[in-house]
């Protein structure tokens, strides 16, 4: 007999780590300069949704040359 808690909670946790790891893909192309709708496109995720996410992770919504760029 299958345990349906065990099983259902062992899938939403492969899911949260899914999402987490895409989270973090989504942050790191942008900080090496993809636009938000190259990335939104290629991750399945609105261009707005692609910002929130960078400016949750990287602080803000700029590329590592931006940064770079600006600190000069």
């Amino acid at each position: 007999m299958t345990d349906w808690e065990k099983q259902l909670q062992r899938k939403a946790a492969t899911v949260d780590r899914a999402k987490t790891d895409l989270d973090e893909d989504i942050a790191a192309a942008r900080l090496d300069g993809k636009s938000f709708r190259e990335i939104g496109r290629w991750a399945g995720v609105n261009h707005e949704r692609a910002r929130t996410i960078a400016i949750r992770i990287n602080g803000d919504s700029r590329t590592r040359a931006e940064r770079e760029g600006q600190a000069t």
